[in-house]
C-alpha cells in the first residue's frame, strides 16, 4: 500500500497543511494576541489565509495581534509565497544526492518550470530573486513610511507590506488597507510593481532578466502567454473600472487619480487583496469585473491563485483556432500541446464545480445573517467572498468578520484548495494509473 506522503503531489498538500497547523498553534498562544486569546477557528482561519497568501481576515491584523503575532503572520506569508514545497525541496536536495525523476518534475511544475530545469538551480533562483525583490520593495516603502512613523515602526511596516505585496497576500497592518494612500502615486506604484512581479511567476521573471542580460536568450511560449495575458487583463480591467465607477467611487477624484486607482484595482483584484478604494462602494458592474479577474488570477508558478492566466489564454486560443478552421492550437508560431488543452479544460471545470458546491453550502450557512448587514444583496456578497477565497485574493465586501464558524470553515477549505492548486489536488486524490489500461474505440458525440 502506497504511503500517503510517498507521492510528491501529496507531499505538497502535507507540507501546506502542517505549516497551517503549526501557524495555528503559534497564533493561539497568549503572546500572539493584543487583547484576548484567539479562538481556534479564528487562529486556523488567519493561519490558512496567511500560508495560502489570501488576505481574508476575521480580525484586524494591526489591532488584534501583538508584534509577535504579526511576525508569525509575516513568516507564514513568506513560507506560503515561496511555497512550502520549495523549502521542503531545498532540504530534500541537500540530504538526498539524487531525486527521483517524478520528484524533479513535480518541483519544476510547481514552480512553473519545464521538465529539463534542474530543481536545485531553480530553487536557488526562486529564493534569491524573492528576497532581492522584497528587499528593494521594503527599501522603497521605507522612504515614504519613515516620514509618517518612528524608525522602528517604519522598518516593520515596510518589510511586512513588501513581503505581503510580492507574495500577493493582501495582509496589511493598516486597518483600512491602503485607502489612506489612494492619492499617493509613489506608494501605489511600488505596491503595483511588487504585486505584478509576484503574480508573474519565478520562471517568467527569470526569463525576462535573462533576455535583457543575454540578448540571444529565447523566451518560452509560457512566458509570452503570461506577459500578454497580464497586459490584456490589466488594460481591460482598468478601462472597465473607469467606465463603471468614474461617477461613483472616483467621483471626488480628477481623471488622473481615477485612472491610477482604477489601474490599482485591476492589479490587486487578480490575486493581491490590497485596496485603495472601499470595495463595498463599487458598482455591481465593477464587482462583476472584479470577480472575473479574481477567478482568473495570476500566472502559474507565481505567488498568486486563481485558475491562472495561461489556462484562460489556452481556452480562448482553442476557440479562436477552431473558428479559423484549424485543428492545432497555435500561439506565437508555436503549437500548444493537446495535454495542455486538456489540463486547462480540467482546471476550469473543476474550479467552477468546487466554487458552485461551496457557494451553495455557504448560502445555507449564512443566508439568515448576511442580508441584514449588506447593501449589494446576500447573493453577490457571498459569491464575491467565495471567488476571493478560491483565487487567494483577499478582497471582501465586509462579511468575513461576521461569518459563522461553519462559513469560516468553508472559506478555509476554499483558500487551501486555491493555493495548493486544482491539478495538484486532483493528482493527489487520484489513483496511480494502471498498467495495461483498456482503450476502447472512439466515437463522436454531438456538442453544442
Amino acid at each position: 500500500m502506497e504511503l500517503i506522503g510517498s507521492r510528491p503531489d501529496r507531499k505538497v498538500i502535507i507540507y501546506f497543511a502542517l505549516t497551517i497547523l503549526i501557524g495555528t498553534g503559534l497564533l493561539m498562544l497568549p503572546v500572539s494576541a493584543a487583547n484576548n486569546q484567539l479562538r481556534l477557528v479564528d487562529a486556523l482561519f488567519t493561519s490558512t489565509s496567511a500560508v495560502c497568501v489570501t488576505g481574508l481576515t476575521v480580525l484586524d491584523t494591526g489591532h488584534d495581534f501583538s508584534l509577535f503575532g504579526q511576525i508569525v503572520i509575516l513568516t507564514l506569508i513568506q513560507l506560503g509565497g515561496l511555497g512550502i514545497m520549495t523549502f521542503a525541496s531545498i532540504l530534500l536536495v541537500t540530504v538526498v544526492p539524487r531525486l527521483s525523476l517524478r520528484d524533479r518534475l513535480v518541483i519544476s511544475q510547481t514552480l512553473g518550470g519545464g521538465q529539463m530545469i534542474r530543481p536545485m538551480t531553480l530553487l536557488k533562483a526562486v529564493a534569491l530573486s524573492t528576497f532581492i525583490i522584497e528587499l528593494i520593495g521594503a527599501g522603497l516603502l521605507f522612504l515614504k513610511f519613515r516620514t509618517q512613523f518612528p524608525i522602528g515602526e517604519a522598518v516593520f511596516h515596510s518589510i511586512f507590506h513588501a513581503v505581503s505585496a510580492f507574495c500577493n497576500a493582501g495582509f496589511s497592518t493598516f486597518s483600512t488597507s491602503l485607502e489612506y494612500y489612494s492619492g499617493n502615486f509613489y506608494v501605489i506604484s511600488v505596491f503595483s510593481i511588487l504585486i505584478i512581479c509576484g503574480g508573474l511567476g519565478f520562471v517568467v521573471i527569470g526569463e525576462i532578466v535573462s533576455r535583457f542580460a543575454y540578448k540571444s536568450t529565447r523566451v518560452s511560449l509560457h512566458t509570452k502567454l503570461c506577459l500578454s495575458m497580464t497586459v490584456v487583463l490589466l488594460l481591460i480591467g482598468t478601462l472597465a473600472f473607469m467606465l463603471a465607477d468614474y461617477g461613483n467611487v472616483f467621483g471626488d477624484m480628477n481623471f488622473g487619480w481615477s485612472l491610477v486607482n482604477a489601474f490599482f484595482q485591476a492589479v490587486t483584484c487578480r490575486t493581491a487583496g490590497f485596496n485603495t478604494i472601499p470595495q463595498a462602494n463599487l458598482t455591481e458592474v465593477s464587482l462583476l469585473v472584479t470577480m472575473i479577474l479574481m477567478f482568473i488570477g495570476a500566472c502559474p508558478g507565481s505567488t498568486g491563485g486563481g485558475v491562472k492566466t495561461t489556462t484562460i489564454a489556452i481556452i480562448f486560443l482553442l476557440a479562436y483556432n477552431r473558428f479559423r478552421g484549424r485543428i492545432s492550437i497555435r500561439a506565437f508560431k508555436k503549437t500548444i500541446s493537446h495535454d495542455s488543452v486538456i489540463k486547462a479544460l480540467t482546471v476550469i471545470v473543476a474550479a467552477a464545480t468546487i466554487i458552485a458546491i461551496m457557494f451553495v453550502l455557504f448560502m445555507f450557512a449564512e443566508e439568515h445573517t448576511i442580508p441584514h448587514r449588506l447593501s449589494h444583496g446576500w447573493f453577490i456578497e457571498s459569491l464575491f467572498e467565495m471567488i476571493s477565497a478560491f483565487g487567494t485574493v483577499g478582497l471582501s465586501l465586509g462579511i468575513t468578520g461576521g461569518l459563522h464558524d461553519f462559513g469560516k470553515v468553508l472559506i478555509i477549505l476554499l483558500m487551501f484548495i486555491g493555493r495548493v492548486g486544482l491539478l495538484t489536488l486532483v493528482f493527489a486524490l487520484a489513483r496511480e494509473p494502471k498498467k495495461g489500461e483498456i482503450v476502447y474505440i472512439e466515437e463522436q458525440v454531438m456538442v453544442g
